[in-house]
């Protein structure tokens, strides 16, 4: 049995134990009373029918596409949403690289390793901000993925030409309903409820694990070659640390997704637990600075080099248990 999946069964074992232990507690205790990331599609969105039933007009956030059938080859031209189609069964037909030039991210390589023969197979459709519209057609989808963040008005018709097109928002925060959304043009939407109906459970668990009032407080912070970024509530990993009761240091309370700090701001980037990412060429930038080893959370031994993907670049289900489990690990561990 690999370290992972030894890994993965103690967490499992884990969370059952705190749900065990919290059964009779009142979830309104851990729950926010307004979460950051949204969880319910908002009214008037997606098609409102069941999933077995086509055609079906989804109203999505650039306008609103009817779906004939249920999708099958499904291209997808934005980061996140291969996590999320992979997380419902299928894999793209196409897709986008990312910045490294990969078509998937290396932890959906190991977290779907199963489907890896048919991810091999998935067309390579360029880069985001300008797919390949004759390979994409070439493709002959039935359904094309796109956030809102990378389209404009003449992409979006260009698009709708080649098959029906459904928009997501986008922005990190916004995962769950991006999903939510995503899997309702599948048909699919009782599998995206079902997986995060699972997630927040574990996800109130985590938090009963805290005592009232102590929960530690948790930095998330990248870097690149040019800028340090703080990640704020309002952002991916910022909502699941919410998710779990996690606390925020004050620096890292603003309104809006991420801020950039100077190296001269690094204290910025301190908290109890510190969870950081960075390509390796970029990684000394950010923990080879003076400032870096008096930071409270390095000096006690409490700082945690992540996956850069799934943390700060991805915003999908997979990436969400990913960071999920790390907070659970770093729970046992503390």
């Amino acid at each position: 049995m690999s370290f992972s999946c030894c890994r993965r069964e103690a967490l499992v074992l884990f969370f059952a134990a705190l749900a065990e232990s919290g059964a009779q507690a009142d979830t309104a205790t851990v729950k926010p009373p307004t979460p950051a990331a949204p969880r319910k599609l908002a009214a008037g969105m997606g098609s409102g029918l069941a999933d077995g039933l086509f055609p079906r007009t989804v109203v999505h956030y650039v306008g609103k596409t009817t779906i004939s059938h249920r999708p099958l080859r499904v291209a997808v031209l934005s980061t996140g949403q291969n996590d999320g189609l992979l997380t419902l069964g299928l894999v793209p037909v196409g897709t986008t690289r990312d910045d490294q030039g990969n078509l998937y991210a290396p932890y959906l390589l190991q977290g779907f390793a199963p489907q890896l023969t048919e991810m091999q197979r998935t067309a390579d459709l360029g880069v985001r901000s300008a797919p390949d519209l004759e390979v994409l057609a070439a493709l002959r989808p039935d359904l094309i993925l796109v956030n809102k963040a990378m389209l404009t008005p003449q992409m979006q018709a260009l698009y709708q030409r080649i098959a029906p097109t459904v928009v997501t928002r986008g922005n990190g925060v916004n995962w769950k309903i991006d999903f939510l959304l995503l899997a309702d043009a599948l048909g699919r939407t009782d599998m995206a409820r079902a997986w995060l109906a699972h997630y927040h459970a574990d996800a109130v668990a985590l938090a009963r694990h805290w005592p009232a009032g102590s929960a530690p407080s948790v930095s998330f912070v990248q870097a690149n070659a040019v800028r340090n970024r703080i990640m704020g509530v309002r952002s991916f990993t910022g909502s699941i640390a919410e998710d779990v009761g996690l606390q925020r240091p004050p620096s890292q309370r603003f309104n809006g997704n991420s801020q950039d700090i100077s190296a001269e701001l690094l204290d910025q980037a301190d908290a109890d637990w510190i969870f950081y990412a960075a390509r390796d060429k970029s990684l000394p930038g950010l923990t080879g600075s003076p400032l870096w080893s008096r930071l409270r959370g390095v000096a006690r031994g409490q700082d945690r080099r992540v996956g850069l993907d799934p943390f700060y670049l991805n915003a999908g289900p997979l990436a969400a248990r990913t960071v999920l489990d790390t907070l659970a690990q770093t729970a046992i561990s503390a």
